[in-house]
């Protein structure tokens, strides 16, 4: 019998709530009490003059700038880490590399002559423009290596006239490329 009073006891006392909601004026009493000790400022911080607006504008476009800056800097550095990562023998590996794979290009360009003769002309178009593409790509990329090289100045030069002078023939069209 005894269990049972317990029982019926320990069923009222988990039935009551487990909060209890605040009083309406709760949030008001504290945030008085607390600007009464100083903890908290009764109004907003105000910028009393424009010098000081100016100032604030100032300093947030500084830290912006230097958010980016060092953002960019980041990068920059671990592109780095990550070229160095898949070279770790250096340029001349890689220069060894480019070697190779331009003696392959080669040699695939005249495995595409000789296959010409006995191709359709399609496929002698595609593959020339495939082969054009590829000597283009170099040539830029030399000019990124060495920005006062002329031979490839001049190669990027003619592609471009072919480019402009093909767009001329075609008619005016406006491209967008993504």
């Amino acid at each position: 019998m005894m269990q049972d009073d317990w029982k019926a006891e320990e069923e009222a006392f988990a039935a009551l709530s487990r909060e209890r909601p605040p009083s309406r004026f709760l949030e008001e009493r504290t945030v008085r009490a607390l600007k009464e000790r100083g903890l908290i400022r009764s109004s907003p911080l105000r910028l009393s003059s424009p010098w000081m607006a100016a100032t604030a504008v100032a300093a947030s476009i500084a830290l912006f700038a230097g958010g980016v800056a060092l953002g960019q800097w980041i990068g920059a550095r671990q592109t780095v880490n990550a070229v160095v990562a898949l070279y770790p023998d250096g340029p001349e590996r890689a220069a060894a590399r480019v070697q190779q794979t331009g003696s392959a290009h080669t040699a695939a360009l005249a495995a595409l002559v000789a296959a010409a003769d006995s191709a359709g002309a399609g496929d002698v178009l595609q593959a020339r423009e495939v082969a054009v593409a590829a000597l283009w790509a170099a040539a830029a990329e030399v000019i990124r290596l060495a920005p006062d090289d002329p031979l490839a100045a001049r190669i990027l030069q003619a592609f471009e006239r072919q480019a402009e002078a093909r767009s001329s023939a075609e008619g005016e069209r406006n491209v967008v490329w993504f």
